[in-house]
């Protein structure tokens, strides 16, 4: 899997056509993982070794998109990542701004369901997320959004390091196209899950601490970031691709 790029309350994907089913939107803090290791719903406390540990994360979520197989990215789009402008704007449906606000248990492994959407039924090959900022506009009366918004700021990390708080505030921007291969029906109930690996996050070079307080390590460490995100089809909620689950991968592609 490859990436493309650095990632209100969440809106309903607009169903094109006659009927409608739902896709549930989940996310996992937690290193990767394959579908086949996992039986049921993994917990993977977070408790890194280098004295560094997170308490809240936060993620401001600018679009999560699906896309109709078939459809591929020399389509036009228009700047805000609204509606497409396109001829087949019926084989993409998104979702518009949102918040992924993890704290407590939620960074224990498990799979956090965020909502259900309401998407066409069909065959989706394309999951694409942006992770970026949003303006006060758009963040609306969700409040913690709006905090977001107003720090300028699209991530936000609360934890403590050698026992004292600090919070790393980002405008981190992460585009991901990652391809998929899952089939929606007439009342199924499909997900997909968002995985946030904060495994590296605070390792350099060589297995050097970076501390997030050292403004020289904020690179660095926006590296790590944009390299801990992923979006895959996981309709059993186990927090692994379903299709490692049969012992196959599909790879994300560059542009």
């Amino acid at each position: 899997m490859r990436f493309i790029g650095l990632f209100a309350s969440i809106l309903c994907l607009s169903a094109c056509g006659n009927g409608a089913s739902s896709v549930g939107l989940s996310t996992r803090m937690g290193s990767a993982v394959s579908g086949a290791g996992l039986p049921g719903q993994a917990t993977q406390r977070l408790v890194p070794s280098n004295g560094i540990t997170v308490e809240r994360v936060r993620l401001s979520v600018r679009e999560l998109e699906l896309k109709r197989e078939g459809h591929h990215d020399d389509d036009a789009t228009d700047d805000d990542g609204g509606t497409s402008t396109d001829d087949s704007s019926e084989l993409k449906q998104r979702t518009g701004a949102f918040l992924i606000d993890l704290s407590g248990t939620a960074l224990e492994g498990q799979v956090v369901r965020l909502r259900d959407v309401t998407v066409e039924p069909g065959l989706y090959d394309e999951i694409e997320f942006d992770i970026g900022k949003v303006s006060v506009t758009e963040a609306g009366d969700n409040a913690a959004l709006k905090e977001l918004a107003e720090k300028d700021a699209s991530l936000i990390i609360d934890g403590r390091i050698d026992g004292e708080p600090f919070q790393f505030v980002s405008s981190l921007r992460v585009e991901q196209e990652r391809e998929a291969d899952f089939e929606v029906t007439e009342g199924d109930d499909q997900n997909v899950t968002i995985n946030i690996d904060p495994s590296g996050w605070f390792t350099g070079e060589g297995g050097a601490r970076l501390d997030p307080r050292d403004e020289h390590n904020r690179s660095e460490l926006e590296n790590n970031l944009h390299k801990s995100i992923d979006a895959f089809d996981d309709h059993d909620r186990n927090g692994g691709e379903d299709s490692d689950d049969d012992g196959s991968h599909h790879d994300g592609k560059d542009d």
